[in-house]
């Protein structure tokens, strides 16, 4: 229910961050809205600079809200913990291993490109809190008696570099971020699936 209810308000802030982002493209182009949905066109007139600071600062925190809730980032990532633990192994697994990616794609894709201005005006805040993450994340992971908790809380520390490398805007420090993506869904896929051979043969 706790996973539900966060993804869902996350889901519903990011639903008015696009719809928002459409009307002023709509508006920008006379009225029509062809091109309002379009990825590659909202990206071309992000880039021109056609999209006002104002809607750039209320778009991007809709969707950084419902992204951070998904990578998650500390202090939204009360959710996890509790949703590894209670998911069976298999949901554990889909969870740590695509769902938590989908938050760190949907900032790489959609709200640094579109909203850039935005981005680099929350760029300090965000990388405060991942560096927070790291270190929370890592601290939590060590007293965790529970495999699936250490696993939870070790994937806010790892997915904090992810955010960090994504807010530093360094070509390499995102092509680590996108590595570190990689890493963490094959880790805590393998020691998910190893929590329940634990379980099945304690030898």
């Amino acid at each position: 229910m706790k996973f539900v209810i966060y993804t869902l308000v996350g889901s519903l802030l990011m639903l008015v961050g696009i719809l928002a982002t459409a009307y002023s493209y709509q508006q920008g182009h006379g009225g029509s809205w062809a091109g309002a949905f379009d990825y590659q066109a909202l990206v071309a007139w992000a880039a021109a600079g056609n999209f006002d600071n104002t809607l750039q600062v209320f778009a991007f925190l809709t969707l950084f809200l419902a992204f951070a809730i998904k990578v998650p980032m500390f202090p939204f990532h009360t959710w996890l913990p509790d949703a590894h633990t209670e998911a069976p192994t298999a949901g554990s697994v889909i969870l740590a291993g695509v769902l938590l990616k989908l938050g760190g794609y949907g900032l790489i894709r959609f709200a640094v490109p579109l909203y850039p201005f935005a981005a680099h005006t929350f760029a300090y805040p965000i990388i405060v809190l991942s560096v927070i993450a790291i270190v929370y994340g890592a601290i939590v992971s060590i007293v965790q008696p529970d495999l699936k908790r250490l696993v939870a809380y070790s994937s806010v520390s790892h997915m904090g570099f992810v955010t960090l490398g994504i807010f530093v805007f360094s070509a390499t420090a995102l092509q680590g971020a996108i590595l570190q993506m990689i890493n963490h869904g094959l880790i805590t896929g393998v020691s998910s699936c190893s929590w329940r051979d634990l379980r099945t043969d304690p030898r």
